[in-house]
């Protein structure tokens, strides 16, 4: 079945292509809530973009939704291991915690997903212990330009969420998700793109990587009633009205603990 490709280690699901512009010196500014940005996140293992501040009005890549504390005791973020990464940008970076900084109450999941940033080594230094959490928005393989302000933008479109889910094409022989190229588009083709609908949870941060067999069975076991809730009567040409993507063993290890389940577009769109 399917397999989730591996992503940087800022995101929570689907694969980044993100180049930077500098990173902060050790005297820049603290993060803001509410700050946006011009360049795409970096890494921990490569710092912050904090000078990179842009007009929330204009296009602009991410938005700072929350920023947090550190332990006293976590280590120097380019020394730190994925797991202390992972717990740290689990705990404070949660999806739910975007939704609420922009007011987004959607039935399914969106484009729009968090990543962490943290201090880079100069920074750490000079005694600074934020993680900082951005939303972007998933587009192609890379991440997009929002327009405006994300509350905004959101509130503008409240009647209609569904422009903002996320569909991507079937591909290959089975017509399915991809593992390896997820492609973020807008839902605009019915007959040829699966919709996103769902990303359970298969495990917690302390787990061990489970391996390959464990996790198709917990993916299988928590999408297959997809097949059912977004059946619209429809079966793809293949007879598989549903799909799933899992994290390979490096996904794992960056933090990756959700399953993401799909339909096809046509057969979501003839369920509601």
């Amino acid at each position: 079945m399917r397999r989730m490709s591996t992503i940087v280690a800022t995101a929570l699901c689907c694969a980044v292509a993100a180049t930077a512009v500098g990173i902060a010196p050790a005297s820049a500014a603290q993060p803001t809530v509410g700050d946006c940005h011009n360049n795409a996140p970096l890494g921990p293992k490569k710092g912050s973009n904090l000078q990179s501040v842009a007009l929330c009005e204009g296009p602009h890549l991410s938005e700072t939704f929350y920023v947090g504390s550190l332990p006293a005791s976590f280590p120097d973020p380019t020394k730190a291991t994925a797991k202390q990464i992972a717990a740290a940008r689990a705990s404070n970076c949660t999806v739910a915690r975007m939704n609420t900084y922009m007011g987004l109450n959607s039935p399914i999941p969106t484009r729009f997903r968090p990543v962490a940033l943290f201090p880079d080594a100069l920074q750490y230094g000079a005694g600074e212990r934020w993680i900082r959490c951005d939303l972007v928005y998933s587009t192609g393989l890379s991440i997009g330009e929002m327009p405006k302000p994300a509350a905004q933008w959101v509130g503008e479109n409240a009647g209609d969420l569904s422009v903002f889910n996320y569909c991507t094409p079937g591909v290959g022989y089975s017509k399915m998700p991809s593992p390896t190229k997820t492609s973020a588009q807008s839902c605009d083709s019915p007959t040829k793109q699966w919709v996103l609908v769902a990303r359970p949870t298969v495990g917690t941060i302390a787990q061990k990587y489970p391996g390959s067999r464990s996790l198709n069975s917990k993916a299988a076991s928590k999408c297959k009633v997809f097949k059912n809730t977004y059946s619209g009567g429809i079966k793809d040409p293949y007879s598989r009205g549903w799909s799933y993507i899992y994290p390979m063993a490096k996904g794992w290890t960056e933090g990756v603990r959700t399953v993401s389940c799909w339909v096809p577009l046509k057969q979501y769109i003839n369920s509601k």
